[in-house]
């Protein structure tokens, strides 16, 4: 079973790189740290996660059309809408 943490990086990785990067753009350095230091962790990206992690973001109301401010609102929405952090 993924962490928030790790679903959230997961996800960032399956939208790609160009839209990775604009949501990148959006978050404090905080979340930047927390969210790359958990991209070095990520070994395996099964296909039965990767459909794991997308039915849980569309479950959020991820739509792929949606713009990198939207998906960041919803990408949050794992840590109950509050920036993205290690949750213990």
């Amino acid at each position: 079973m993924l962490t928030q943490l790790q679903k959230a990086a997961v996800f960032l990785l399956m939208i790609g790189l160009d839209k990775c990067r604009k949501i990148l753009n959006l978050m404090d350095s905080d979340e930047i740290k927390t969210i790359s230091a958990e991209f070095a962790k990520l070994t395996e990206l099964s296909p039965h996660i990767q459909e794991r992690v997308r039915y849980d973001f569309v479950q959020l109301g991820y739509e792929p059309e949606m713009g990198p401010a939207e998906t960041l609102y919803v990408l949050r929405q794992l840590f109950n809408g509050s920036k993205i952090r290690k949750v213990i």
